[in-house]
This record gives C-alpha cells, sequence and structure tokens, in this order.
C-alpha cells in the first residue's frame, strides 16, 4: 500500500471510529458529558449541541476523499461535491460549537479553548474556498490539510481523553488541555505534512504524463 492510500485509510478509519463513539449524542436520552450538564436540559442547547455532532461527523468523514488524488484530478465535479458537503458542515459544526463552547466543563480554559478552535476551523475552512475560488491551487491545498487537521482534533480529543480511563489522573484536568492541545498538534503535524507532498501541478503532471 502507497503511504498516499495508508494516510487516506487513518483518517477514514478515525473518521468510522468516531462516528461510533459520538452516535449516542444524536440520541433522545442524555449520555457522555451531558448528563453533566445543567444547560443540557435545554432544549435550545441539545438542539445545537446534536447540530454541531452530526455536521461534524459528516465533516469528518467527507474529509478524507478530498485528498484522493484519483477524484481530484480526474473526477473534479465530485472533487467539487465533496468540499460543498465538506464547507457546508464544517460552517454549521463551527457555529454551533462556538454557541457551545462556553458552557464547556472546565471553566473558561476550555470555554476559551473550544471557542479559538471554532473559529479558527471556520477561518481556515473559508480561505480554503475563497482560495479556490481565486484558482490558487496551491493555497487551496494548503488551508484545506489545516482545515481537516482541524476537523480530525476531535478524533485526537477522543483519544486524549482516554488517558484518565488508563491512569488515576483525574477526568476534568486532561479535559481542560483537550480544548487546545489536539488541534495545536494536528496543525503543526499537517504543516509538517505539507512539505512531504507534491504540489498540485506536478500530481497532474504525474497522473497526466502527456501534459
Amino acid at each position: 500500500m502507497k503511504k498516499k492510500d495508508a494516510f487516506i485509510t487513518f483518517l477514514m478509519t478515525g473518521a468510522i471510529a468516531m462516528i461510533i463513539m459520538s452516535t449516542h449524542y444524536l440520541h433522545e436520552d442524555q449520555s457522555g458529558i451531558l448528563e453533566r450538564k445543567e444547560v443540557a436540559s435545554n432544549l435550545w442547547y441539545i438542539m445545537i449541541f446534536r447540530g454541531h455532532v452530526l455536521f461534524g461527523l459528516i465533516a469528518i468523514t467527507v474529509g478524507p476523499f478530498q485528498f484522493v488524488k484519483r477524484i481530484l484530478i480526474y473526477k473534479k465535479p465530485i472533487h467539487r461535491l465533496i468540499g460543498c458537503v465538506y464547507f457546508t458542515s464544517v460552517l454549521i459544526s463551527s457555529l454551533c460549537g462556538l454557541v457551545v463552547a462556553p458552557f464547556a466543563m472546565g471553566g473558561w480554559m476550555t470555554a476559551v479553548g473550544f471557542s479559538v478552535l471554532s473559529i479558527l476551523w471556520f477561518y481556515v475552512t473559508t480561505k480554503s474556498v475563497l482560495a479556490i475560488r481565486s484558482n490558487d491551487f496551491e493555497n487551496h491545498r494548503r488551508w484545506a490539510y489545516f482545515s481537516y487537521a482541524l476537523t480530525f482534533s476531535a478524533i485526537t480529543q477522543r483519544t486524549l481523553l482516554l488517558i484518565p480511563l488508563l491512569t488515576d489522573i483525574p477526568f476534568i484536568h486532561i479535559y481542560q488541555l483537550s480544548a487546545w492541545i489536539p488541534w495545536i498538534l494536528n496543525l503543526i503535524i499537517s504543516f509538517f505534512l505539507l512539505k512531504r507532498v507534491p504540489s498540485i501541478q506536478s500530481v497532474s503532471s504525474t497522473l497526466n504524463p502527456q501534459v
């Protein structure tokens, strides 16, 4: 298996795991972190929270297909459709996330962390769309990588939250850190990954040698 294929498989595996771990938030009964929140008794909060989860799951699931070279080069209408679904999902999920962030457990540290993540997620994804509308393919690719890095931070966060289950470290301390560490770490990783990924032009030349 090529490195690129292995990378896409890794992203899809993470997306499937995230779906499995998060679908209970879409049920009528309150579970998980919702059990500990008084605000979760309000219908408006539940609807916005579930909107954040649902559209976040859509973004996590369709996101990896944006980086499949065969779709990117040969199936551009499909790539554009995936991009539209992804952008719309991020738009809704990030705005919902910004509304529910102030009610996160852990006080101001967690609330600010999740708020910054929501704003960055919306901003970076919008920059990716604006770049492609200007036919700036390289910046579109860079912003798209950073956008999905922020999307994937939900999975990194869930991984980090395994620490309290395996150790004696209090859950709330790790939860506070999980509002910051996952998306910062993912952005750093994506920055270095971008240096190893060939440009759009070189990919096109590889798949279309006669061009």
